[in-house]
């Protein structure tokens, strides 16, 4: 048999409180958790890279320094987004302008 428990909708509006309510946002001590993982993502991504570059290397012998320097290209570039204040983009612009 079911039954439904009765509410009260002052005790309704008593447990949503704002006082009472769960905060849903960002906890600003966790804020670093993201850059923090990030940068896991950033060094299995490195460590993939180099592993297919070895690959590469022993079934096409002939195309290994193009192909390292892609990945090293790649890991700059990976690097250049990593960094919190560009400073790649920076020094890019200067050459840029030059």
């Amino acid at each position: 048999m079911n039954t439904s428990p009765i509410v009260d909708p002052d005790d309704r509006t008593k447990d949503t409180s704002p006082a009472t309510a769960t905060p849903t946002a960002i906890d600003p001590a966790g804020g670093t958790q993201p850059a923090s993982r990030r940068e896991a993502v950033l060094a299995a991504a490195i460590v993939v890279l180099i592993a297919a570059v070895v690959v590469f290397g022993l079934v096409f012998p002939q195309l290994l320094a193009p192909a390292v320097g892609i990945a090293v290209l790649a890991v700059i570039v990976a690097l250049d987004w990593l960094l919190p204040s560009g400073e790649l983009r920076q020094v890019s612009k200067k050459f840029r302008s030059s």
